[in-house]
């Protein structure tokens, strides 16, 4: 019982991927340089194409929105509650006051600015405030992670498990802001499209990978305490 705070993580995940592919079955059609495509296309489409009320091809959008929005709430919730509890079994182990606050900001803007992308979909009357709010949860994920690996190696948790996957991802992380800041404007052709949607897809994916070996660590650490 005193883990399942920890435990919920798998759920958030599991019901993320769960509504965006009902997300993605229902999305009618479009894509940001070609109006007349029929469906989601994975690496054409990017993932707030689905949170967008009215789709590319011009059709409403309603049920397809809808399911994606609520998994973007759904995880950031389900993280939420998953760093309260596994901060909580960090702090433990640490007495450095300032890194334990920067990790709590961090990921809280971060949260907050994936949270905000959900409401400001990328709709042509929200999608200037749809790209600030992407930004905002992206750089301070970004953020977060270097704080966390100095302060997971602070620490020297018994975990080196945890410690590499967050190597790992803050380098990830420092490519897809790289790849969103200077690489080809998605708006321009199909390929520039493919390599930004495409490199979405992976970073997504990087996220939910990590969160999962967030849990499980989080679990052993708890277990051994």
């Amino acid at each position: 019982m005193r883990n399942s705070l920890i435990k919920q993580g798998y759920f958030g995940i599991f019901i993320f991927i769960l509504l965006c592919f009902f997300s993605m079955v229902y999305y009618p059609g479009g894509t940001i340089i070609e109006s007349d495509t029929v469906g989601y296309l994975f690496f054409y489409n990017f993932l707030s194409n689905l949170g967008e009320w009215t789709a590319k091809n011009g059709e409403s959008n309603f049920l397809s929105a809808y399911l994606f929005n609520v998994s973007m709430l759904v995880l950031a919730l389900s993280y939420s509650i998953f760093y309260y509890k596994f901060l909580r079994i960090l702090i433990n182990k640490s007495e450095s006051t300032l890194l334990q606050t920067l990790l709590i900001l961090t990921i809280s803007l971060s949260l907050i600015g994936f949270v905000f992308v959900a409401i400001f979909s990328s709709d042509p009357s929200t999608f200037s405030l749809h790209i600030l709010f992407v930004k905002i949860g992206f750089y301070s994920l970004f953020i977060h992670c270097i704080i966390q690996a100095i302060f997971i190696q602070s620490i020297k948790l018994s975990s080196k498990i945890l410690f590499i996957s967050t190597l790992s991802f803050t380098l990830i992380m420092f490519l897809f802001v790289l790849m969103m800041e200077f690489g080809p404007n998605p708006f321009s052709d199909n390929r520039s499209l493919f390599i930004q949607v495409t490199s979405q897809k992976v970073i997504v994916t990087s996220i939910l990978i990590y969160y999962f070996i967030q849990v499980r660590e989080a679990l052993k650490i708890g277990n051994s305490n």
